[in-house]
């Protein structure tokens, strides 16, 4: 009897659920597993807006892109746009053209992002594996889904980020975002699963590393700084490049035109002010930066311009404070102590105080300045602690004024 191979069933076993919103995951032969869904507060109000937006989004792309065809064609050819009777004139038509080119590609990519974050409020799982090997996530939005790994080796932890309400893995490249479905309790019960399941060390007990966004580069003439992440500099200055080249092609030909006919002045002056903006954007991408330099206990702040630099102001601490604004939000803010007793913001970010503190404490590590954390829960509460009490003493007084007012009438009643 002839042997017949058999394919083995993948095998579940339901965790048992935590709480009513409490997470459920599964144990298969793939690995500790875990589904979550959008569950946002407000989500059908949000994807609503977002559908009247996308509407609007989808009338307007198509009368520009239609707009800047039609145009082009009547360029090329020398014939009428649409139902007119005279030939476009070059200059007019190019300052429209490079207007509504502009405002078509900041459209459109609006328009992308809409779509994805309507699909993801509304039609959206994110499924995570928790394997001896790493993390798989396979993230579905809509009709498309986007599967990717993050190998144990480079895995650091795992955090819960609270703006945007999300869960990321901190990884020797830096942060990478796994889900942004499920409640904050979900999303808490996940992180603690998975770093039971995967046993990862407590990050504070790690040597610290580098957010996403910054870079530890040699200088040219030696040592090393600190700075923005030269990668993601350079693809703004290619974009930059790519929207200066035609600008200045454009403003040379209307400036050309103007020669002839002095009434193409202004259109020539708006393109050749655009085109002069846009080489200064360009050219300060490609060839300046501010960088801060890397010595033993002190961080020297010096702006740069190809090989020449100049240097400012010396760093001699570090602090991490949290401020609130009038609309309730919560800032964070690293900022560098000069030795002239002044402060220098580093790294701004609202609702997590993740990213400035890795950046902070890298920076101890680094060069050996002090840090201070006033964004702690414990540094929270302590100051939530002052404020009441200096509410308690300033209503206390409040108390005392009045009724010494009270006392003072009724002294001056009963001598009446």
């Amino acid at each position: 009897m002839a042997a017949q191979s058999v394919q083995p069933k993948l095998v579940r076993e339901p965790a048992a659920r935590l709480g009513r919103d409490g997470l459920r995951l599964e144990r298969t032969l793939a690995g500790l597993e875990a589904r979550l869904v959008s569950r946002e507060a407000g989500r059908f109000g949000g994807a609503t807006f977002l559908l009247v937006w996308l509407v609007f989004w989808l009338a307007g792309e198509a009368f520009v892109l239609g707009i800047l065809i039609a145009g082009g064609w009547a360029l090329a050819t020398g014939q009428p746009m649409g139902d007119g009777t005279t030939p476009l004139e070059v200059a007019p038509a190019l300052l429209a053209g490079v207007f509504l080119a502009g405002w078509l590609a900041f459209w459109t990519l609006g328009g992308v992002m809409a779509w994805q974050e309507f699909f993801r409020l509304l039609w959206s799982s994110d499924r995570l594996i928790a394997r001896g090997d790493g993390l798989e996530i396979v993230q579905r939005r809509g009709p498309l889904a986007k599967r990717f790994r993050v190998p144990r080796d480079t895995l650091r932890g795992l955090h819960r980020i609270e703006a945007p309400t999300s869960v990321q893995a901190e990884t020797v490249d830096g942060m990478v975002e796994l889900t942004r479905n499920g409640t904050p309790a979900e999303q808490e019960q996940l992180v603690a699963a998975f770093i039971a399941e995967m046993r990862l060390p407590l990050t504070d007990r790690l040597p610290p590393l580098l957010p996403n966004g910054w870079r530890e580069v040699r200088a040219p003439e030696g040592g090393d700084v600190l700075v923005k992440d030269p990668a993601s500099r350079r693809t703004a200055a290619r974009i930059m490049w790519l929207i200066t080249l035609p600008l200045i092609w454009a403003a040379l030909t209307v400036l050309r035109e103007a020669w002839i006919k002095p009434t193409l002045g202004a259109v020539a002056a708006i393109l050749t002010a655009l085109a002069a903006f846009a080489l200064w954007g360009a050219v300060r991408l490609s060839w300046t930066r501010e960088e801060w330099r890397l010595e033993p206990r002190q961080l020297v702040r010096q702006k740069r311009f190809g090989s020449n630099r100049r240097e400012g102001p010396v760093g001699t601490g570090l602090s991490l404070s949290e401020t609130t604004d009038s609309d309730g939000d919560r800032w964070f803010t690293l900022a560098v102590q000069t030795d002239g007793g002044g402060t220098h913001p580093l790294l701004r970010r609202m609702h997590d105080p993740t990213e400035p503190r890795q950046l902070g404490r890298w920076l101890t590590a680094r060069t050996k300045i002090p840090f201070e954390d006033y964004a702690t829960p414990e540094e929270r509460a302590r100051l939530e602690a002052e404020k009441a009490a200096l509410q308690a003493e300033q209503l206390k007084r409040l108390r005392e004024w009045f009724h010494g007012w009270v006392r003072a009438l009724t002294r001056f009643g009963r001598r009446r």
